[in-house]
């Protein structure tokens, strides 16, 4: 019975410590991935992928919150006036990414994390080309 006890135990203590093993390697995974967003766009400037980044824009329903001009008048309510961003672009990959709740306000930015991130970044570029001279694209959050 007390052998019974032991291999139970090994094998559960296997187990979890293959769980907490699984658990690192993915933390890893998302910290690699967090460490490839650069803090400028690298499409920035070229007409290209700016033709691509507004027809994304339009396309992934940006356009019903954030406004066609992106000045945060759309049909379905305001979003953020993207033309006065002061995340950054890291930050704004970030955001597209994962979405952002802001307390007080229920409407809330939804997660695109289905987009890669070359459709975030033609965006990111398009969305440069709307920016006022307080927009902070390029260096991360002003204070």
């Amino acid at each position: 019975m007390k052998a019974k006890f032991l291999v139970v135990a090994a094998i559960a203590s296997s187990l979890a410590m293959g769980l907490t093993l699984d658990a690192s390697a993915q933390n890893e995974t998302a910290d690699a991935a967090e460490q490839k967003i650069p803090s400028s766009n690298p499409f920035s400037g070229d007409k290209a992928k700016i033709e691509k980044g507004k027809r994304y824009f339009r396309q992934n329903t940006c356009t019903a919150c954030h406004g066609g001009r992106a000045d945060g008048q759309g049909d379905m309510g305001s979003g953020a006036d993207l033309r006065k961003l002061r995340i950054g672009f890291k930050g704004f990959v970030q955001t597209v990414k994962n979405g952002r709740r802001v307390p007080g306000r229920q409407q809330f930015m939804p997660s695109f994390a289905h987009l890669t991130h070359d459709e975030i970044f033609h965006m990111g570029a398009y969305l440069e080309t709307l920016a006022h001279d307080e927009a902070n694209w390029k260096e991360g959050a002003k204070n």
